[in-house]
């Protein structure tokens, strides 16, 4: 395929019938924006098991042999590429000015961004830039060592003539945002992950109002919760209301007290901390139930950084008692320590009932020093994420060696689809491109034209209207 030199190009690189992965240019003359660089999320098929060594000077290389990024010309710089530089055109030898524009933190939409080009600029949303700093300091960073560039929301801002607005959208994660695209071709949606069941729904109402202020002719619409028509059996109908019964990101602390009350002996809790949303929630959950909130280290520093909540306590696990005496303990973790109260094991299993602890599956482990008799495990959205995941049989392996009571209280970062259906009869797009999904046929236009795409095809903009090329 060609590209047309006169008008706006897109094309699709990730994400078109996975959960993740998403990665979208869009190319206007002399001038181009990447959207997103992330990883397709499939621990049943991760090459990357955590046995295999990652080769730092090798990360571009060996991404691009097992066709985890993409091959996109003007990306990666010569140094990363070696041999590949003879099938794609080095960062420093590109012609065209590149960015790349994050919509938010999810590893499936942020987990390359550290292989590309140090002379290409990505951007995050000022919120976005906070959270990644605190994530950085935990030791949560994506692989690869660059700087980053903020923008804000509803500021817009300019690569060549191709103009980005940011537009905030809620998402279960810090920063979340869709992108209005406008060129002088016409103008492209790009809507990020969003949801209308989270703590925040009057941000999808605004992001509506907004996109219908500025305008659209294609709006590119992620559909991570879109089932098949042997699952769902009818058409998708447009319905704002949360339907009875669901849990939504408001109401998770309720169900979680309720539950604890329940309870004699401890609370345990999993989460995503990436989500700030649910660990506010997750305090309350503890208060209302006479409870104190224990927070594993890493969690209790986003907690300290990016919120204004004090009313929990930091779990000092053995492995910390020695780094602690030893006097190697990193900076960030000392300070942690001298600015919140700690509490070890054997505290906790003084009076078990009191408290509500956090613990990952990578520490489940500190449960066997713990006292769980009686206890209640919440899995809130926490990895495993789910039975697709081999490590999720495993958990359950422990807490039944443990005798521990299991309980799923959680909410996705996902629009269902009737909400995916009331957000696109609300702006009635022309043209509507639907992706991150297994099966994204199912979201369907109000009035216009559903454009399914394929990889390796030149999509033109051109007059408001897009053609493959």
């Amino acid at each position: 395929m060609t590209k047309d030199l006169h008008h706006t190009n897109i094309r699709f690189w990730g994400g078109l019938k996975t959960i993740g992965g998403t990665v979208v240019s869009v190319e206007y003359k002399n001038s181009r924006v990447i959207f997103d660089f992330g990883l397709t999320y499939d621990p049943a098929t991760n090459i990357f098991d955590g046995q295999i060594k990652r080769r730092s000077r090798g990360m571009v290389r060996d991404n691009l042999r097992l066709n985890l990024i993409p091959p996109i010309d003007g990306l990666y710089a010569a140094e990363s590429l070696g041999s590949y530089q003879r099938d794609l055109i080095p960062a420093e030898e590109y012609g065209q000015e590149t960015a790349v524009i994050i919509s938010h933190l999810h590893l499936d939409h942020i987990g390359a961004m550290g292989l590309i080009a140090p002379s290409i600029p990505v951007y995050v949303t000022k919120e976005s830039h906070e959270l990644y700093q605190a994530l950085e300091v935990i030791g949560e960073g994506v692989p690869g060592i660059r700087d980053y560039q903020f923008c804000d929301y509803g500021v817009s801002f300019s690569i060549g003539e191709i103009k980005i607005t940011p537009i905030q959208v809620d998402h279960d994660i810090l920063g979340a945002c869709a992108y209005h695209i406008q060129t002088p071709d016409g103008v492209i949606l790009y809507t990020g992950d969003l949801r209308m069941h989270g703590k925040h729904p009057e941000q999808i109402d605004h992001f509506i109002n907004e996109v219908n202020r500025l305008g659209l002719d294609a709006m590119i619409m992620e559909g991570t919760t879109l089932g098949s028509v042997e699952e769902m059996r009818e058409a998708i109908m447009g319905n704002p209301i949360i339907p009875e019964g669901m849990t939504t990101e408001g109401n998770i602390p309720e169900k979680m007290s309720d539950r604890l009350k329940e309870t004699k002996g401890l609370g345990i809790f999993n989460v995503y901390h990436r989500n700030l949303d649910r660990l506010t929630g997750i305090i309350k959950a503890a208060q209302d139930s006479s409870r104190k909130a224990v927070f594993e280290p890493e969690t209790a520093y986003l907690l300290d950084k990016l919120t204004n909540e004090h009313d929990f306590l930091v779990y000092k696990s053995i492995e910390t008692i020695f780094e602690e005496q030893a006097g190697t303990l990193p900076e960030w973790k000392l300070n942690l320590f001298n600015k919140h109260d700690t509490i070890r094991a054997e505290m906790i299993n003084n009076s078990p009932g009191e408290y509500y602890l956090q613990n990952t599956y990578e520490n489940v482990l500190e449960l066997f020093d713990i006292n769980v008799s009686e206890g209640i495990y919440i899995h809130s959205n926490g990895v495993p994420l789910g039975d697709f995941d081999p490590a999720y049989e495993n958990l359950k392996k422990i807490l039944t060696k443990l005798k521990v009571d299991y309980v799923y209280i959680g909410a996705g970062g996902h629009a269902i689809p009737s909400h995916l259906k009331y957000i696109v009869d609300r702006i009635n797009p022309k043209i509507l491109i639907p992706l991150h999904s297994f099966n994204p046929e199912r979201l369907k236009p109000k009035s216009g034209m559903q454009m399914l795409v394929d990889y390796g095809v030149d999509y033109v903009l051109k007059d408001h209207q897009i053609t493959a090329n």
